[in-house]
């Protein structure tokens, strides 16, 4: 009986999800539909596929993990991404929808009046997805493992080919409604399992004062970490948004740029909020299993032990749903950009909207089997694995689009020299660090960063941006006709 009420939970949500994905199906009418939506998206879409991007399985699993090991330090990443949305919301996502191109690389390649550049950003853009990608399936097949007794690998399989399947049929038209959707279903997944974990705890004194005896920095503004490394993980996540394509993309899609400026109002609203009951219901967790073989699976464990049967269905659904969101936007933004910037822009310039749409479809089927291994060999926790990944993203490429908009001189041998010597230094230092090298108390995102930007600086001194460089950039600065005529007419 227990197993059937799981299933109505998990039936429930899944219902309204592939509700959502026909809907959306149905709405796509061409390639600018499948990219970015065709430009009519409102704020609050963009706000639900940011929250639910960024909220991911993740935190369900990771962060939550986290917070039971390393307590209040953990939310250096969650105080990043709060700055991250703060700065892709108000600074860098209304200039990218004045450019209103299709991806990033489209703006890298015309800011610096270089079409390498184009290539060049989408193969690190599909190294660094295709590693996200992996820690996402790692979600699933965990979860899957769980509620229905498949084999991790078999779990892995499954998440998938559902993520291939929604990617596929809807583009970013699925994505935004599904993300909206799930936004909700996130929220509450989290939300309805929390009276459960409280009711079976002793109150919040002797919970804290238990934490304290065994962990008496855990609630300071470090927790168990040193301060060095609190700050490497702010500024990882921090730049690691700053440089990752599956949101910069959502701008593009945005109706106007009054709207990105309203979803950075709203998600300012919810985000925090939101983690600090993650980081609640973590410590509550802490304390009812004080020796869990796996911290990833606390969230997942409680909620079997203490939730009703239909609420663990719908809660568990709900983290699926956390997978789905993060999985398919990683997905397309990687696929858009290898399907437009190098098939489209360098081999076949004269292709069809028809077969440029085919081409990008057959994008995502790669990436998304080039990720597999990564997640069937679960090579490192969670958060590792994302922090890697926002490693190489954030010290590169987040910093030299943050640059690019803010400084008029900044030039194309800089950009360039700026790309290359973070790739190096970030692959490099990650290296030095797994063989013992480098002490892990320095992320090797603070040298990166802080190299990357003298680097930038100097070399742009050094020559001049052309007239070409300058324009684009001027362009952000300006608002649209359009802009300015839905200001007037509201």
């Amino acid at each position: 009986m227990d197993n059937i009420m799981i299933y109505i939970g998990v039936g429930f949500v899944f219902f309204i999800m592939i509700v959502s994905g026909i809907i959306s199906y149905r709405q796509q009418t061409g390639l600018t539909s499948f990219y970015i939506a065709g430009r009519g998206s409102p704020w609050y879409l963009i706000t639900g596929s940011l929250f639910a991007s960024g909220v991911s399985g993740a935190t369900f699993l990771g962060v939550m993990a986290w917070f039971y090991e390393f307590g209040a330090g953990t939310l250096w990443i969650n105080v990043g991404i709060a700055w991250s949305y703060f700065i892709l919301c108000f600074l860098i996502g209304p200039k990218l929808r004045r450019f209103a191109q299709l991806t990033v690389s489209d703006y890298l390649s015309e800011r610096f009046d270089s079409p390498l550049l184009r290539p060049v950003f989408s193969i690190i853009v599909s190294v660094w997805m295709v590693i996200l990608l992996g820690s996402l399936y790692v979600q699933g097949g965990l979860l899957f493992t769980e509620l229905f007794g498949l084999s991790y690998v078999a779990s892995t399989i499954v998440t998938v080919g559902i993520v291939v399947i929604f990617t596929v049929f809807g583009g970013m038209m699925i994505i935004l409604n599904t993300d909206f959707v799930g936004m909700f279903i996130l929220i509450a997944a989290l939300v309805i399992t929390m009276p459960f974990l409280i009711n079976a705890a002793d109150d919040w004194g002797n919970v804290t004062t238990e934490i304290l005896s065994e962990s008496p920095d855990y609630f300071t503004s470090t927790g168990e970490l040193s301060i060095l490394m609190a700050f490497s993980w702010f500024f990882i996540w921090l730049f690691g948004y700053l440089g990752n394509p599956g949101y910069l993309t959502r701008f593009y899609a945005a109706i106007n740029t009054r709207e990105i400026i309203k979803a950075g109002i709203a998600i300012a609203l919810i985000y925090l909020p939101v983690m600090l009951l993650f980081f609640i219901s973590a410590i509550y967790g802490r304390y009812l299993f004080p020796d869990i073989h796996d911290p990833e699976m606390l969230w997942i464990t409680y909620t079997f032990e203490y939730a009703p049967p239909i609420v663990v269905g719908m809660a568990m659904a709900g983290l699926f749903m956390a997978v789905l969101t993060s999985a398919t936007s990683w997905l397309l933004a990687g696929a858009s950009s290898l399907g437009r910037d190098i098939y489209q822009k360098i081999i076949n310039r004269d292709v069809s909207e028809r077969r440029m749409l085919m081409v990008t479809k057959l994008m995502v089927l790669l990436l998304a089997a080039l990720s597999v291994p990564i997640g069937i060999a679960r090579p490192a926790y969670i958060l590792e694995l994302m922090n890697l990944a926002y490693l190489i993203a954030g010290s590169g490429g987040g910093l030299i689009i943050l640059m690019s908009m803010f400084y008029r001189g900044m030039t194309r041998q800089a950009a360039w020299a700026g790309l290359i010597a973070a790739a190096v230094m970030a692959i490099t230092g990650t290296i030095l660090q797994f063989a013992g090298v480098l002490t892990e108390e320095i992320d090797p995102m603070i040298p990166t960063v802080l190299a990357t930007f003298v680097i930038v600086i100097i070399v742009s001194k050094l020559g001049e941006p052309n007239e070409k460089m300058t324009s684009v950039y001027d362009q952000m600065l300006r608002k649209s006709e359009s802009d300015q005529a839905k200001k007037h007419v509201s």
